[in-house]
This record gives C-alpha cells, structure tokens and sequence, in this order.
C-alpha cells in the first residue's frame, strides 16, 4: 500500500465537567452490544468530524459541547481535530509537534488545492490534493474533497442495506460525480485533463434530480406499505365487497332499530296517557273523599235540627212559669219564622236527598277505583313490553349498529390508504415515464453531438475490481459460486446472474461491506491513494434482522466466522477496520481484534458511547 494512509485513534466528547472517549486502534476493531446505546451514532458522528454538516441531535449529546478526533497519519504523524458539536470548522493540534504551538484553524468548505480546510488538509496527507473530477457528460470537472471519499469509507446502517448502488446515492444529478470518484480510486487518475465542450450540452439534470427526490420520497412510503401494486388492486376489489356487504347489514340493523325505536316512543306515549289518567283519578277520588265528608257533615248537622226540632214540637202545654196563665190564655203566636214542624220536615227532606248524593259520590269512587285497578294492570303491561324492547335496543341492537358502524368506517379508511397506495404507484409509473423522456432527450442531443465524454469505471477495472470482491466472497464462505460482474447500466454488481439489489437486505449488506472492504484492498495491493480505514454499520445484518429466505439461509453458514478470520488475516497494522453491530464476533476471536461492548446497563461494563 501507498505510504498514504490515515487511522483513527480516539473520539471524545466533552464540556467543562465530563468526558466520554473511545479510543481505536491498527487492524479489527468491533464495537457491539445492545441497541440505543450509540452504536450507530458513533459512526455519524465520526462522519462529522470528517467534514460532515451537521451531527445529529440525541439526549446524551446535549450536555457535551465539542468533539475531538484523533487521526494518525502514516504512524507517524498525529492530529487532534477539535469542532463544536453546533458545527463550523476546526482547530487542529499536532500531537507530536512542538507542546508551545498555537492550534491551527481550518475551515469546514473545501476549497481546491487549499489546505487551510479540512478537507484539503487530508487530501493532502492521502496524497490526493488538487484533484479533479467529472461532474457532467459535457466535460465540466470540479474540485475533489473528502467529503466525495467520506461516502466510501463511512457506511451507515441506512446504507449498507440499501438496494442502490454502493458508489451511487441514486440521485442523478450526483451519478457523474459519485463515479468518478470511484474512478479516481480505482485508477488513481484524476480528469483534471478533461476538456469541456464548446457547446453545453442539454441539461435536464435539475428535472431529473427533482423527479429522483420525488421517486425517492414515494419509494419511502411504498416500502413502509409494503406491498406490491397487484396486491392493492385484489385487495382493493375483496375491501368494495366488504364495503358493500358491510353497508347492507348496517342498513338492515338501523331498520331494525329505527322500528324498535318507533314501537318503543309508541310504549312510552301510551305509557304517559295511563299515568295521566291515574293521576287524574287520583285527583277526582281526593276531592271526592272531600265533598264525602262535607256530606257526611251536612247529614249529622241536618239530623241534629230534626232531632231537636221534633223534641220541641212535642212538648206538653202547662201554666206559665211567670205568671201561672193558663196555656189558652197564653201569648203564643202560631205563625212565626220559627215554625218547628216544617223545619223538621225540611231537614228530613234533605237528610234524604244527601243520602241519595253520597250514595251516588260513593258508586262514582267505585267506579273511579277500579278503573284505576284497570290502568294499572295495563301500565304493568305496559312497563313490561317498554322494558324489553329497551333492553334489546340497549343490549343488543345499539351495540351491534356501533361494531358496525366502526367496522364500516374502519373499511373506507382502509380503502382510502389502499386507493392512496395504488396512487403512489401511478404517480411511480407517470414519474418514471417523464424522467425516461428527459434522458431520451439528453441522449438524443448527445448523440447529434460529436463531443462526448465517457463516464463511469472503465471496463477493464470494473473487472479486476470484480474479480476481486469474488474472491473475497469465496473466502467469506458466501452462498453461491461468487460469479461477480459489473452492471455499468445499474452501476452496481451482479452476483451469480441476480443484481445485488434485488436480494435479501441482510446480503445487500455483506455484499456492500465486501465492495467497501474490496476497494481499501485494492488500493493498497496497487499503491493507489485510499484513506485506509473503512467503518460499517451492521454488515452482518442477516444475522441480526433477517429478510426473505437469502438471509435466512445465510443463518445456517459459517460467513460470520470466515468474515471475522478475513478481516483479521488481512487487516493488521497498515490499515483499519472498524465494524459496529449488534452481536458479538465468534468468542474464538475475540483475543485477536480489539472490542468494546455497550451493554446498556448502567451497572454493568460500559453502558454506551455517551
């Protein structure tokens, strides 16, 4: 390999009380353990320190606010990058310079054939400064900078399994660029001689680049639906007969509540004419039980005049107390208001006649009394019918109108994500219709242009390069006969006639750690510039979250083993590996590579990276 090369020896992360740091070193590094413990953030933020925009935000970072990175450079020399977790640039300390010199300051943007950035600075360390490369068919180039070999090296859980290319993002405005970086990797020459064309080319590039964005983003939301455009059409059909024979019993059970509703509003009517009667008869029997008792007075008072009114008629004549007068010869006058007899008389008469009126009163009560015996065995009755139509309307019929209102309600919202989903895939088809018709157009100016640059890895490298990651392959005991060629249409690898892309993501992954790892190889065999260390994020992803019958067959080898013995066999002083996972390397191992574990228990070992 090239006396070109960088290491990573230590992150850390600190404020004016803690610190947290992870030291690395030459060769295998793993650092494994349980999940959200910042395994994954460790890698971003690796990528930030290398240049990166911005770091993403998490709890545990809030506290901490720089960063340090410490880069050694040929074992020789060694930097300490210093950077605000906000961003911005950096402050550079030589580790074995003199202990009284001042930091230097670097900016973050790049700038060509500049080291007073960042990534000028490690450029030229890797032997790549003022490097050019294409960034369009017409022949126009631009500055190399770190950032283009950073995508190389640094690949991210969200990366490695992904179905694109492993040197192609997938937008198309980036394609050009991001290949000629590999180029320049595997070629060692840059396209600084390059000159552009007179006459610029068609560019639909920025169409392109928004139709890829849009592509992209309902890629996103088809993935996370999960299911195939013919799948959403039969689903669609059986959801309208759903639909349909949801709607039916719905209706059918409103009717039949509607009917219990009119009967049971009938009950309660009639109901509330009964109760009205009663208490009308209530009323009448109180006031009748009044002029009872009026009557019963008016007899005793009537009786009383004719009791006393006949003792008085009959009392014997007899000489005056006063004067002794003979009764003849009395002063009495015979008629007078006072005339006994008829009064007597009168009262009888009406004695008589009050008798008649209550026994009249008492069969009217009577009467009164048992119709009111009459209402209530029919309000009873009543109250009996009212009661059962209720408790079905309740127990039974309101419950089941609500289940399937629900359900009814549950089906046109599916039917409404599922229409929304086979949507997606016609705004897929439409996109892709009008994004092949801006490349035909590109390609047609291109054609009736006689100025054309050729782009992409030659061919005779993207063989060798196969060849290599083949043999890799066959070392790493992976499934198949390890055929491998270059899809230069896809910009990606075809492995025993099957695009890597369209496999499991587990086998998407080991097979981009392999292109990732192949290329580090093939720099250092041929003394090209590399900056000599790669990181994974989950390469063996099979192992951890299967997909499909590729992955889980992968399960059943020994590629976790052989991986582990490669890396190990291949990878010693003059580079570095540094794979970040889950699960823990083969125990036989273990004292052959240098490991951190992240337990995620506070009580035990290390907890996380922060």
């Amino acid at each position: 390999m090239t006396n070109y090369y960088l290491q990573l020896r230590r992150i850390e992360f600190s404020n004016s009380e803690d610190k947290a740091t992870l030291d690395f070193f030459s060769g295998v590094n793993v650092i494994c353990g349980a999940s959200d413990t910042g395994k994954s953030f460790l890698a971003e933020s690796i990528d930030f320190m290398l240049g990166g925009s911005s770091l993403r935000e998490i709890p545990e970072r809030s506290k901490y606010g720089s960063i340090e990175l410490d880069l050694a450079v040929n074992n020789e020399e060694s930097y300490t990058f210093r950077r605000s977790t906000s961003g911005g640039g950096f402050n550079l300390t030589a580790l074995n310079g003199s202990e009284n010199q001042s930091p230097l300051q670097l900016k973050q943007s790049h700038g060509h054939g500049k080291t007073d950035n960042l990534s000028g600075f490690l450029l030229e360390k890797i032997g790549l400064l003022g490097k050019r490369i294409l960034k369009n068919k017409s022949g126009g180039t631009q500055s190399l900078s770190f950032r283009n070999l950073a995508k190389l090296i640094i690949i991210q859980e969200g990366e490695i399994q992904q179905r694109g290319s492993p040197f192609w993002g997938g937008q198309y405005t980036q394609k050009t660029v991001e290949l000629a970086a590999i180029k320049l990797l595997l070629t060692s020459v840059d396209d600084s001689s390059i000159v552009s064309a007179n006459t610029p080319a068609l560019d639909n590039s920025k169409q392109i680049a928004l139709i890829d964005e849009l592509l992209a983003d309902i890629a996103i939301e088809l993935a996370d639906i999960g299911e195939e455009e013919s799948e959403l059409i039969d689903q669609l059909s059986r959801l309208e007969s759903s639909i349909e024979k949801q709607r039916e019993h719905l209706s059918f059970t409103q009717r039949e509540l509607d009917r219990l509703l009119l009967n049971r509003r009938t009950l309660f009517d009639y109901r509330q004419e009964l109760l009205g009667r009663l208490e009308e008869i209530k009323e009448h029997l109180a006031r009748f039980d009044l002029l009872r008792k009026h009557y019963e007075v008016d007899i005793s008072r009537l009786m009383a005049i004719q009791e006393s009114g006949s003792m008085f008629a009959n009392v014997e004549q007899a000489l005056c107390p006063l004067c002794g007068a003979e009764p003849k010869t009395q002063h009495i006058v015979d008629l007078c208001d006072g005339d006994v007899v008829v009064i007597v008389q009168a009262a009888s008469a009406e004695i008589i006649k009050i008798s008649r009126l209550k026994i009249e009163l008492a069969d009217t009560v009577a009467e009164l009394q048992r119709e009111a015996l009459e209402l209530i065995e029919k309000l009873n009755i009543q109250n009996v019918k009212y009661n059962l139509i209720d408790s079905e309307i309740q127990e039974k019929l309101v419950p089941q109108a609500s289940y399937e209102r629900e359900s009814f309600s549950e089906f046109l919202e599916k039917r409404a994500s599922v229409k929304k989903a086979i949507d997606l895939y016609e705004r897929t088809k439409s996109l892709e219709e009008r994004k092949l018709a801006l490349l035909q157009e590109e390609e047609k100016d291109s054609s009736e242009d006689n100025y054309q640059i050729t782009t992409g890895i030659p061919i005779a490298d993207a063989h060798y390069f196969s060849m290599k990651i083949a043999r890799m392959l066959k070392d790493w005991d992976f499934p198949g006969d390890c055929n491998v060629h270059f899809d230069k249409d896809s910009s990606d690898f075809v492995i025993d006639g099957k695009p890597r892309g369209s496999r499991g993501k587990g086998l998407r992954a080991i097979t981009h750690a392999a292109v990732t790892i192949g290329l580090l190889e093939y720099c250092k065999e041929r003394g090209f510039p590399h900056p000599g260390f790669v990181i994974l994020d989950s390469p063996l992803l099979a192992y951890f979250k299967p997909e499909g019958e590729d992955d889980l067959a992968l399960q059943g080898t020994n590629l976790k083993e052989c991986f582990y013995n490669y890396l190990i066999k291949h990878h010693a002083n003059e580079s570095q590996i540094i794979i970040i996972e889950n699960q823990h390397p083969p125990s036989d191992i273990i004292n052959k590579l240098e490991m951190t574990v992240f337990t995620g228990n506070p009580n035990e070992g290390r907890f996380g990276l922060l």
